[in-house]
């Protein structure tokens, strides 16, 4: 129960003084959380990355550069991300707006018969109230609002990061099935040629039933893997076209015109895991979310104390042939919590929950982005070797084939080996496409894992504040708001 009480005007000084003592006992703050992470990252490459922000630059390719600059504007996840920014804007200004005076303003008009006649009368109120904020609630809820909007632009960057690497990655993903539907079809002519050779041995009755059908074999083999490579390839379109909200069809037959397999040009690098961990959107999000939800523990404690309402209004009104007469009215109103029935504690506790919930989001934020940047670093810093050492099986196959298809061909060896030869040829080649897909995605992995967001696009009609969200990982105590 609020209990609403008139101040008397000898009384209201004093009490002014003595609630704004009490307000001074009421602040909110809140402190950045810290976070114990090792020291450095296991088998941490000492190279820097040029140009964080925009790491896909190190493919150096720019049909790839044209595929992300498309998703960042185009995606509906980040167009999504764009309205929450604006509805959180439209929120602070909304809790901003706690902090003026109300004005208002009524209007009346009658019309009444009496025994003298007819009587028409009219009337104006001019209402201004203010509610002084002595105890921090507003300002809480401010410091909350702002908080949130810094969440909502960091929301944004994550969202673009993750466009960004899905593009990337799926575009990897798409080059790789070019590459092996090309070498199986490069494999499949290889064999059919082998095969009519095999035929017409046998047709001489220099080969024998046997060897023939092994080669139909392999040639059955080719053509039974490129139905699956072919769907590989129409997904990894199909997902560049979701992502850039494009058409799979004009994606398609710009892929067809050409690309070899993207391969990273310079090294990665991710630096201390402290540095890392603070620079993520995902991390900073969480503390910006964490700040708001310390702000709306601060707004729930200041409903224990009293409101200080001042108000006052001016009413002009006309009679009609009786002349006219002014009232106005204006004085302070202080209402008290006495009796809520525990709905103020029971709101308390819940702010203070959803307070402990934050933290602990913030905290499995932070050991998600290091196990990320870890897993990310262990496999990118083995694919280098995965790589070599399937470029010499490459070359070790290839020549292979070479000497047994020209021991063949002169009588000196069978038929067995050059199919050997050939299948372990074409195993070899997908095998060396799956260890730069792979080394591809792990640098796509490790540069998101370990990057900031990427920014907003130029066509969101979103500017961001300088220094909104930016909250250092190990910092002191930092006032929000200030």
């Amino acid at each position: 129960m609020i209990q609403t009480l008139p101040l008397s005007r000898r009384g209201l000084l004093g009490g002014l003084v003595s609630t704004l003592a009490l307000a001074a006992c009421n602040p909110v703050s809140h402190t950045a959380p810290r976070a114990e992470v090792a020291g450095a990252f296991a088998a941490s490459s000492p190279a820097r990355r040029a140009g964080a922000n925009a790491w896909w630059a190190a493919f150096r390719d720019k049909r790839l550069d044209g595929l992300i600059a498309a998703g960042l504007n185009r995606n509906l996840d980040v167009q999504t991300a764009v309205a929450t920014i604006r509805e959180a804007q439209a929120n602070a200004r909304l809790v901003g707006a706690s902090d003026l005076p109300q004005v208002e303003a009524q209007g009346a008009a009658a019309r009444n018969r009496s025994e003298t006649g007819i009587v028409e009368s009219s009337s104006a109120t001019l209402g201004v109230s203010w509610l002084v904020d002595l105890f921090g609630q507003n300002r809480a809820a401010r410091q909350g609002a702002s908080a949130r909007l810094d969440a909502a632009y960091l929301s944004a960057e994550v969202a673009r990061l993750t466009v960004a690497s899905a593009i990337a990655s799926a575009y990897v993903d798409a080059r790789y099935y070019q590459e092996a539907l090309a070498l199986t079809r490069q494999s499949l002519t290889s064999r059919k040629r082998t095969l009519e050779m095999t035929r017409t041995q046998d047709a001489f009755g220099s080969v024998s039933r046997l060897e023939v059908l092994q080669a139909e074999q392999l040639v059955a083999q080719a053509e039974a893997a490129l139905p699956g490579l072919e769907v590989g390839f129409d997904q990894s379109v199909n997902r560049l076209a979701t992502l850039t909200a494009g058409r799979s069809a004009d994606l398609a037959a710009q892929l067809r015109q050409g690309g070899g397999q993207p391969r990273a040009r310079y090294s990665a690098s991710v630096g201390v895991p402290a540095d890392v961990v603070r620079v993520r959107p995902d991390v900073r999000m969480a503390e910006r979310n964490l700040a708001a939800a310390a702000a709306d523990v601060g707004e729930a404690q200041a409903a224990f104390y009293p409101r200080l309402t001042l108000s006052g209004s001016i009413t002009p009104t006309n009679i009609g042939g009786g002349g006219s007469s002014k009232s106005w009215g204006f004085g302070p109103q202080i209402s008290l919590p006495l009796f809520s029935g525990g709905a103020n504690q029971a709101q308390l506790s819940a702010a203070q929950a959803r307070a402990e919930q934050a933290r602990l989001a913030w905290q499995a934020s932070v050991l998600g982005a290091v196990e990320e940047v870890e897993n990310a670093l262990a496999g990118y810093n083995r694919d280098a070797r995965a790589v070599a050492a399937q470029s010499r099986l490459v070359e070790n196959a290839r020549e292979t084939v070479n000497l047994t298809r020209s021991s063949y061909e002169l009588g000196e060896a069978d038929f067995f080996p050059v199919l050997d030869a050939e299948r372990s040829l074409l195993s070899a080649r997908q095998e060396l496409a799956a260890a730069v897909r792979q080394q591809a995605l792990n640098f796509v992995a490790l540069s998101a894992a370990s990057a900031g967001g990427v920014g907003l696009p130029a066509t969101s009609g979103i500017d961001r504040p300088a220094g909104n969200g930016h909250v250092p990982l190990t910092s002191g105590e930092s006032r929000l708001g200030d």
